[in-house]
Order: C-alpha cells, then sequence, then structure tokens
C-alpha cells in the first residue's frame, strides 16, 4: 500500500473518532453518519450495526445504512436469521470480538446458496458476501457490525481497517449508553426536584392532621404504626394519605417523603444562601 494511502486511511480513521465522540446530537448507539462513513472506509454497498441476542438468535437493535436496505422489519426474515453462519461460527467459538471475518470464509459457496437466509434475501438484494466485525460480546447479547457487498471477497486492506477500528467503536457505543443512562438520570432527577418545589408550596392546604401523618411518614413508619402513634384507625390514616396526594400533586409514598424532609423550595438561579 502506498504511503498516500496509509496516510488517507489513517485521516479517515482520525475523523470517524471524532464523530463517534463528539457527534452526541446524532442520538443512538450508533449514528447513521457513522455507519456511512464507516461503510465507504471498508468498501460495500450497505452497512449496518446490529445488537443481537445470540441465545434466542434474533435482533434487539438495528441501524442501517441506507435504510432502504433494511430487513429488520421483515417476519420472514426474522425467521430464519438463525440460519446465519455467524451464529453457528460463534457457537463453535470460530468469532472473536475485535476480529473481522467474511461470510464465504465461514460457509462454502455451494452451502451457502442452500440457506433460505442467502436464496430469500441476500442473493436477490445482490448480496453476494459480507464482512461480519463483532465489537463486543457478553454472555446473552453481543453487536456486530455487517457491511454487505455486490461481489465476493474483501480486500485485506478493508479487513485492516476494521480491525483497526472496532476497539473504538466498542468504547465509543459504551460511552453513548452511559451517557444516555446519565442523561435520563439527570431528566428524572430534574422533574423530581420540579414535583417536589410544587408540592413544598402546598404544605399549607394540609389539615393539622394531614400535616401530622406527612411527618409521621417521613419518620420512615408505616400507616399502622401511624395510626397507633396518634390513636386513629389504619383506615383513616390511610385516607388521610389520599388526601395528601392529591393536595401536594404527588403519586407516591417516597415523593412525599422527600418533600418532608427537605420542605424548603429551590432557590432561585442566581441566588446564594446566607
Amino acid at each position: 500500500m502506498s504511503a498516500d494511502a496509509i496516510k488517507k486511511d489513517l485521516r479517515d480513521v482520525l475523523e470517524l473518532v471524532h464523530v463517534l465522540h463528539g457527534d452526541d446530537e446524532a442520538g443512538g448507539e450508533m449514528p447513521a453518519v457513522v455507519l456511512a462513513r464507516l461503510a465507504a472506509m471498508v468498501g460495500c454497498d450497505s452497512a449496518s450495526y446490529c445488537r443481537v441476542d445470540h441465545v434466542d438468535r434474533r435482533l434487539l437493535a438495528t441501524v442501517v445504512e441506507p435504510d432502504s436496505t433494511d430487513l429488520t422489519e421483515s417476519a420472514a426474515f426474522a425467521a430464519v436469521l438463525g440460519q446465519h453462519p455467524a451464529f453457528v461460527a460463534h457457537r463453535e467459538r470460530r468469532l472473536s470480538a475485535g476480529g473481522s471475518v467474511a461470510l464465504t470464509d465461514l460457509l462454502e459457496l455451494r452451502a451457502l446458496r442452500n440457506l433460505p437466509i442467502y436464496a430469500d434475501f441476500y442473493r436477490p438484494r445482490n448480496t453476494h458476501d459480507q464482512l461480519l466485525n463483532l465489537v463486543a460480546v457478553g454472555r446473552h447479547q453481543g453487536t456486530a457490525l455487517v457491511f454487505n457487498r455486490s461481489r465476493r471477497g474483501f480486500p485485506e486492506r478493508s479487513r485492516e481497517l476494521l480491525d483497526l477500528l472496532s476497539p473504538v467503536v466498542c468504547q465509543a457505543v459504551a460511552h453513548r449508553a452511559r451517557l444516555t443512562r446519565l442523561t435520563r438520570a439527570l431528566r428524572d432527577a430534574q422533574r423530581h426536584a420540579a414535583a417536589s418545589e410544587e408540592a413544598a408550596g402546598r404544605l399549607p392546604g394540609l389539615t393539622p392532621r394531614e400535616r401530622e401523618v406527612a411527618a409521621r411518614l417521613a419518620d420512615g413508619i408505616g400507616d399502622r404504626e401511624i395510626a397507633v402513634a396518634l390513636g386513629i384507625s389504619p383506615r383513616t390514616v390511610h385516607k388521610h394519605l389520599e388526601q395528601i396526594y392529591r393536595k401536594l400533586g404527588l403519586q407516591s409514598r417516597g415523593a412525599v417523603v422527600a418533600m418532608m424532609r427537605d420542605p424548603r423550595p429551590a432557590p432561585e438561579p442566581g441566588t446564594a444562601s446566607r
């Protein structure tokens, strides 16, 4: 390979790393723009990112580029997916994470042509070979990159590039998953804080008895203990709690407890406690 070709490959790799780690607005495990770049680097007609249950042999999530080649909505395709030679190779420990392998490496062409998944789905769509890379694999699930080609065989350069990029993709996918979880947790916390602040402003609307019940609830005791402490029946405690939830606009005991333990409304932005 010429020095110019090597430089181009390295430049493409660096640009892809930048997009993978920097384009958080593109959402999802694998942004389509990243998959399209990978496909161009490998040299193929279409590509897909797949998260699969390799025990039940079914797709859990996919990104397909271009999306016009997507087969995941086909029930007939799902029915024959388990025939894919990659599942057999994984079970026989012939696939390792990070390594690339072609479909025609896994099965002889004659045997491949006899598989319904190939004869009924791949071949009619002019897919005669695939380059697969197992990005990550767990006990039940794995993620893979699949590149489809209208002719058999992939050059060594494509395999080497994909092997180089696979760990980068694995790290980026894990990073994006963590970011999604953190973003979701932050939004949940913000909603909870807003609900608690709103509820705190409604505390004066509780009757003295309802405030007593709410205070006992914040102490961490159950309905029966509250009933004994206040000299009322558990049924009456339950009725008071229903009124407390309604008046405060809360849905759970935990929300009432959190609000009672810190009933102060949040300070306005730009102000500091003294």
